[in-house]
């Protein structure tokens, strides 16, 4: 087991990141994504991919499905009903909650859903319907200034997004606007 260094405070940005990443490669190796693009200065960030995108019509609870997993921890642990999630909600919850603004933005090839979140909870929703050859998700957000740190150490993100690379060599991905290789 490897201590806590408390004389380097903990990365947020680099872990939402890293864990919305995983989100993203998961989609890559199902064969729903060939393009991630990752950004991040500070404590902001963004990652995108041109996957399958969140089902944007789907109701938990009566609840949309997007509301829902972006701002509850507890589910499916505190319902009374089975789990019709998977627990990625869990992990999209909490980077929702770690951050002052979170934007997600789900485009489908009929409509495109915009959510924004400020302080975890839902601020403002958009749907357009339109016609779109993309697909995909974007997500950018900002770290709250009171959890602290100094923001992303980026050449250690690039080397982890490098590694990550090696595992999926037919992946295209993109780190602040520069295809990896």
């Amino acid at each position: 087991m490897i201590a806590a260094d408390s004389s380097h405070p903990l990365d947020l940005t680099t872990v939402a990141v890293r864990a919305l990443m995983l989100y993203s490669l998961a989609e890559f190796q199902l064969g729903h994504v060939t393009t991630i693009r990752v950004t991040a200065e500070g404590t902001s960030f963004s990652i995108a991919d041109d996957g399958r995108g969140h089902p944007i019509d789907k109701t938990v609870e009566d609840v949309s499905y997007l509301n829902f997993i972006y701002t509850h921890f507890d589910y499916p642990f505190e319902s009374n009903q089975a789990a019709p999630i998977q627990l990625q909600g869990i992990g999209i919850s909490l980077i929702n909650a770690m951050c002052s603004e979170l934007d997600l933005t789900v485009r489908k090839p009929d409509a495109i859903l915009r959510l924004v979140f400020r302080g975890g909870r839902l601020h403002s929703e958009n749907r357009s319907e339109v016609i779109s050859l993309e697909t995909g998700i974007t997500i950018s957000a900002r770290i709250d200034a009171k959890f602290g740190g100094s923001g992303v150490a980026n050449n250690e993100l690039e080397e982890w997004l490098l590694t990550v690379l090696t595992t999926s060599p037919a992946l295209k991905l993109f780190f602040n606007d520069r295809q990896l290789q």
